[in-house]
């Protein structure tokens, strides 16, 4: 057996054969070194939560040690089990669904190592390899951030401050270049120590699908770690590959995950207390607060252009979302009030209801609107 790793990458797939092997070759580009710059070894596991035969066939070859598995053992449970046998000084948590650019994997080390009392790290987060679209930040999940949520979706006041106070953070976040720490990190990547996973534990495996990463950084800072986003290591994360084939499943095993986390670290009666709020107030059937009014532009088959009247150059951002507060949503900064989505990225919208808003930087201002539905079927 070689000498220790200094990373150990851990990957888990379930019908997404395709995109590992996209993932695995972008690991394999990576360079990386040991502070004293000799050549460092990287190891990568892959664990198949009981793909289909055909997805399984494609992993037969990959230049990664698989662990194949007779039954689906959930997200979180698959990376344990790929911990146990990693050899790394650090571990990487990552999604099949992730593409790695040059430098990523060395950044991040380098970022762990200069923060003491450091538990993790996570990368800048693209939604597509041609870097149009940046990934929200991941907001912390607390029983504060819930109340708050629920009275933006029921009181256009609040809802207007929510928004705008979510996105004056999300664009300080977008914009940074330098390590900002975090109270969460995306569960797509995150890099470690394995020192801190002796300490703090593994993936809570009660979290089949969903908040198993925000369970294991709630712990993580419990134990007096800190968590760091380094805009500089940029990885792209095509997002939900895994569980868009199977929506109901997934949408089951999200609220299912949620139920499990408020009952974990807040307790079943402050849960039920904070359930019967939003029920009282009626934030299953009331639309959320919105700025303004959205241009439909109903049922689309191509790809939709966005414009503005004006054509001044400047500094403006379109945010894209499955919600109509966009609150989250994913970014695209432009110089120019107009933007047509690619190929790549309609195809990767999914099927159902989206929009889209227009900012001017840096007042932040709204200056338009749309929504569209992309029929199920449309390639």
């Amino acid at each position: 057996m070689s000498a220790m790793p200094l990373l150990s990458v851990l990957i888990v797939n379930y019908n997404t054969a395709d995109l590992t092997r996209d993932c695995v070759t972008s690991l394999r580009a990576q360079q990386l070194s040991h502070i004293d710059g000799t050549p460092a070894e990287l190891e990568i596991i892959v664990v198949d939560n009981a793909s289909r035969p055909e997805d399984r066939a494609q992993l037969h070859d990959l230049d990664a040690t698989v662990l194949f598995c007779d039954d689906n053992r959930g997200y979180g449970a698959a990376l344990n089990l790929a911990s146990g046998h990693a050899r790394g000084e650090f571990l990487l948590f990552s999604n099949s669904d992730t593409w790695y650019f040059p430098n990523a994997l060395q950044t991040l080390i380098a970022t762990w190592v200069s923060f003491p009392h450091c538990g993790a790290v996570g990368p800048r987060l693209w939604w597509d390899r041609a870097r149009e679209f940046l990934l929200p930040p991941s907001d912390p999940v607390t029983l504060t951030t819930r109340v708050q949520a629920t009275m933006a979706q029921v009181w256009s006041w609040w809802g207007k401050q929510w928004q705008a106070r979510w996105l004056r953070s999300a664009v300080q976040y977008w914009h940074s270049r330098e390590p900002l720490e975090q109270m969460m990190l995306s569960g797509a990547c995150i890099l470690t120590h394995r020192d801190v996973v002796a300490k703090c534990g593994g993936f809570d495996e009660r979290f089949a699908l969903y908040y198993e990463d925000t369970d294991w950084c709630r712990r993580v800072r419990q134990h007096g770690y800190t968590l760091h986003y380094v805009p500089t290591a940029e990885v792209a994360h095509l997002y939900n590959q895994s569980a868009r084939q199977e929506q109901v499943t997934a949408q089951r095993k999200f609220v299912e995950s949620e139920v499990r986390y408020f009952h974990k670290h807040y307790g079943s009666r402050r849960w039920q207390l904070i359930f019967a709020l939003e029920s009282a107030m009626g934030t299953r059937f009331a639309a959320p607060a919105t700025l303004g009014e959205y241009q439909d532009l109903g049922s689309l088959t191509e790809p939709p252009s966005f414009s503005h009247a004006t054509m001044e150059t400047g500094a403006y951002l379109f945010l894209v979302s499955p919600v109509s507060s966009c609150t989250p949503a994913v970014a695209h900064f432009a110089s120019h009030p107009q933007l047509s989505l690619s190929p790549v990225v309609w195809r990767q919208l999914g099927d159902g209801e989206f929009f889209a808003r227009l900012v001017s930087l840096p007042d932040l201002r709204v200056l338009r609107q749309w929504r569209w539905e992309k029929r199920p079927g449309i390639p």
